[in-house]
């Protein structure tokens, strides 16, 4: 008994020691953040693609650049402002996959703001730079949230991304939590019918790519041309050196040809390019829009 009150004990003492640390490691975030906030100008931008579609590689090479504060896949923070957000929890209330101008709550906003800012000041970043797939389902809330924010959109061929999902999807751990009723809630609500079932985890994933593309395909198509660049997986990896470059001076960031070569000596295909499939399903799913993305000739513009 003697042995169980002592392991409690110091459980707690454990708790109570993380939970003064985070609050004073806040408290000293917060005092620099202050005394620096003065001197920078908040600039996000978002690395916009559906999940396995290589927006990790883009967002790894480009936070090697000084100026920039990459924030990669921060659900912490995004979920400290606006839980609803938090689709891969199961004890999350009311969650929302999709977000728009209407969810966009003042108070909330502001921390989200705060928060994000914050990352950017204490990095001495001139850019704030994130990263999260499910973004491709709220970008009209980014729009409204982030009104004079910058987007690099990404997009890759479908079959090449439903293969990857699939084997997340083998994995279990890719429709955690409630992620995939919402999709098909969001599905429903869209009236987005499809001509065959969904039974494979390859078809789901290209079912998720078809929702995630043609979500932001019909946001960027009426975005103004000089809020965004829009670059392919397979241009990114065919020619890095030039696809960064164009970014960074979308960015209107300053670079060096070494330093351009270096940051893209790494960058290669890790499987085989996929060109077709035997599955005649993942052509009905993926419709159109998905042999451009084959062809390498989808555009937003």
């Amino acid at each position: 008994m003697k042995k169980q009150n002592n392991f409690f004990w110091k459980e707690s003492q454990r708790k109570l020691g993380k939970f003064y640390y985070k609050m004073i490691k806040e408290f000293v975030k917060n005092i620099f953040f202050n005394l620096k906030k003065n001197k920078s100008t908040f600039s996000p931008v978002f690395i916009i693609g559906c999940g396995r579609s290589g927006t990790t590689i883009l967002g790894n090479t480009l936070s090697q650049h000084p100026d920039v504060k990459y924030l990669n896949e921060r659900r912490d923070l995004w979920h400290k402002a606006y839980p609803e957000f938090d689709i891969w929890n199961e004890n999350t209330q009311n969650p929302k996959l999709y977000a728009d101008k209407k969810d966009v709550i003042s108070k909330k906003n502001n921390l989200l703001h705060h928060l994000f800012f914050r990352e950017q000041v204490l990095g001495n970043s001139i850019i704030l730079l994130e990263k999260l797939p499910i973004n491709n389902f709220r970008l009209e809330f980014l729009n409204a949230s982030f009104p004079d924010a910058k987007y690099i959109y990404l997009s890759r061929n479908g079959l090449e991304v439903s293969k990857s999902i699939e084997k997340r999807i083998e994995k279990q751990n890719w429709f955690g939590g409630k992620k995939y009723k919402l999709l098909k809630k969001y599905s429903s609500d869209n009236h987005i019918l499809l001509k065959t079932k969904i039974n494979s985890g390859k078809e789901k994933g290209m079912w998720e790519w078809k929702l995630s593309i043609e979500e932001s395909n019909q946001f960027f198509r009426k975005e103004n041309k000089d809020n965004f660049i829009h670059l392919s997986y397979q241009d990114f990896i065919n020619s890095p050196s030039e696809k960064i470059k164009d970014i960074l001076d979308f960015l209107k960031l300053d670079y060096t040809e070494n330093w351009i070569n270096k940051i893209s000596e790494n960058i290669k295909r890790k499987n085989p390019e996929t060109k077709k499939t035997e599955d005649k399903i993942l052509y009905l799913i993926g419709g159109d829009i998905l042999n451009k993305t084959i062809d390498n000739s989808y555009t937003p513009y």
